[in-house]
């Protein structure tokens, strides 16, 4: 084969690649809208992250009961992560032992979802629906969160409460 038409190959073979990573980048451009909601943030806090400081004064007694309520059984479920990467890493390895971690780390999960979402549902019932649409724009907001950059370090801007730690 001469250099000419191995030239022209590779040529192809590029030409080829590229349009397939165009083609991939176009089709998860069209597809975004699609998958555009955000998962909602682990505690209540960013329901009023967008409301004035005197309204989140009015919301930040129902918000500490929540955080108070929760705290138990979000330190159950990180113990329940930390007993399954224990298990994990074990001499002793047993897999009849990591199924029931994993089933306990499930059940945890479980428990802590239902309290947030009953707390979620105890907040938006104290919203108004202005109040409630700017919860929703928070979510779908796109990119980094205000304050935060794209893995989530940083702290929120000065003139908004912070949110709660779980693990005092």
């Amino acid at each position: 084969m001469n250099r000419t038409r191995l030239l022209l190959l590779a040529l192809i073979a590029s030409f080829g690649l590229n349009l397939f990573f165009i083609g991939g980048i176009a089709y998860r451009i069209n597809r975004a809208v699609e998958f555009s909601g955000r998962p909602l943030p682990p505690n209540v806090s960013w329901m009023v992250r967008d409301l004035s400081k005197a309204r989140r004064a009015e919301l930040q007694p129902l918000m500490e009961r929540s955080e108070e309520e929760i705290r138990s059984i979000r330190l159950e479920m990180f113990e329940a992560q930390r007993r399954l990467n224990e298990l994990m890493t074990t001499q002793d390895y047993s897999a009849a032992n990591l199924t029931q971690a994993f089933a306990d780390l499930r059940l945890a999960n479980l428990r802590y979802q239902e309290m947030s979402h009953q707390h979620s549902v105890a907040m938006l019932n104290e919203l108004t629906a202005a109040e409630r649409q700017m919860a929703v724009e928070f979510i779908d907001r796109r990119g980094p969160r205000e304050g935060r950059d794209r893995r989530g370090f940083g702290g929120p801007p000065s003139d908004r409460m912070p949110p709660p730690n779980f693990l005092q």
